[in-house]
């Protein structure tokens, strides 16, 4: 990692609040909290607005871009948000440092507050990958018509999943019919590095989920999802993985559309 921040075409966003990278960050790292990414006009910004984010970080399209947070309990989750929006994009020259923050401390290298200047980048993104983002009707069709190959994948916390209560931003408590629960950190280790392949795969394999099954992930709002979806796509390998980016808010917001919730 010391040697890619030496090379001019890496380069490195930290995906934190602003108040914590103006704390302390790794040096020549840029900041793009997800405020500054959602257009606000769905659960995907456009590949343009995207764009335009990465050339004002003075960023463009040969550099290699290294992605970290800290072990905030869904700074992994947001890094990985970042990156599967790349992936959906076309860009796949994106990394993330496992363990962030704490990891790059723990090697005993050194954080600066000093906020880096950068002039404008050129980045240019045009399409999106639909064959790895679920639709709301993508996910209904396999609610009314289950098919045991096709999974839907409840990461959420227990509380979310079972009911008992309603996270900000949905108006209905409860799961999508049918899904199936494994809460999204329980690939991580304490230090919020991932777990190895072996314990991963045995992870995944106790819930039914394996590889010749498409497997649609969601949360509340398809951020804590993309870093199931990355797990299974990038680490293990499973060829067909979708993330549902609209998740419970969007379903839970659609009154025509069923929710389960335990004991009811």
């Amino acid at each position: 990692m010391q040697d890619l921040i030496k090379n001019e075409t890496v380069k490195i966003i930290d995906v934190r609040p602003p108040e914590r990278y103006q704390k302390e960050h790794l040096p020549g790292a840029v900041n793009a909290w997800w405020q500054d990414y959602m257009d606000q006009k769905g659960p995907v910004p456009t590949p343009e607005h995207f764009a335009a984010l990465l050339s004002k970080l003075g960023i463009s399209d040969q550099d290699t871009i290294v992605l970290y947070a800290d072990s905030d309990k869904h700074g992994p989750a947001y890094v990985a948000h970042f990156w599967w929006l790349l992936d959906i994009f076309g860009y796949h020259n994106a990394k993330m440092l496992d363990g962030g923050l704490e990891a790059w401390q723990a090697l005993g290298y050194k954080l600066t507050n000093a906020v880096l200047k950068v002039a404008p980048g050129n980045f240019k993104l045009t399409r999106i990958d639909t064959g790895k983002l679920a639709t709301t009707e993508e996910v209904w069709n396999a609610v009314k018509e289950p098919d045991p190959k096709v999974i839907i994948l409840d990461v959420r916390e227990w509380d979310e999943f079972s009911g008992s209560i309603q996270a900000p931003g949905a108006v209905r408590k409860g799961r999508i019919p049918g899904a199936v629960w494994l809460y999204w950190g329980d690939v991580l280790n304490p230090d919020k590095t991932l777990k190895n392949v072996d314990e991963l795969r045995k992870i995944f394999k106790t819930k039914g989920i394996t590889p010749d099954k498409t497997v649609i992930t969601y949360c509340q709002a398809g951020v804590r999802a993309t870093h199931t979806a990355y797990v299974l796509s990038e680490v293990l390998g499973y060829k067909n993985v979708k993330n549902y980016a609209g998740s419970w808010i969007e379903w839970s917001q659609r009154g025509e559309l069923p929710a389960e919730i335990d004991g009811q």
